[in-house]
């Protein structure tokens, strides 16, 4: 039973993702998603690029699996080596989350970069959910409040 409920879930990820894609790509504000019980609330500035992550319905953040930040498109924007990754050595990590990427000074490129956390959700299993952002969608704004 396990195999098939493991494809259930894999199909369903694909779907939320290619949803998650497409919104993107219509041109709408990626400011909110909700994916797999993880939430992303993100802002752009001329310095950077702030994620807030927390979750919904029970779910944590696997602190060993991490937050990776990766460039999908225009790599030499940022002015810290990517891929990045945060980690922390306990369990879960405190929520709510907050992770920033500082742009090169002067670059106005956008790109697209895509983040990857290990969801794990209250029936125990944890997963990889995995979010790609357009920063040009986000255009300017003044910040998303998050804790440290």
């Amino acid at each position: 039973m396990r195999p098939v409920r493991n494809v259930l879930h894999s199909l369903l990820c694909i779907a939320m993702l290619g949803a998650v894609a497409s919104w993107a790509e219509a041109g709408e504000p990626n400011l909110h998603s909700v994916v797999d019980n993880v939430v992303l609330d993100l802002s752009s500035t001329p310095e950077g690029l702030t994620a807030c992550l927390s979750t919904v319905r029970g779910a944590k953040l696997s602190g060993p699996y991490g937050v990776a930040v990766t460039a999908l498109s225009a790599p030499a924007a940022w002015d810290e080596p990517l891929p990045k990754t945060v980690a922390v050595a306990e369990d879960y990590f405190p929520l709510p989350l907050r992770v920033e990427l500082k742009r090169r000074p002067g670059a106005a490129q956008s790109g697209r970069v895509q983040l990857e956390v290990g969801a794990c959700q209250p029936e125990g299993m944890c997963i990889p959910v995995e979010i790609a952002v357009d920063t040009a969608a986000l255009g300017a704004s003044a910040g998303v409040p998050c804790g440290s």
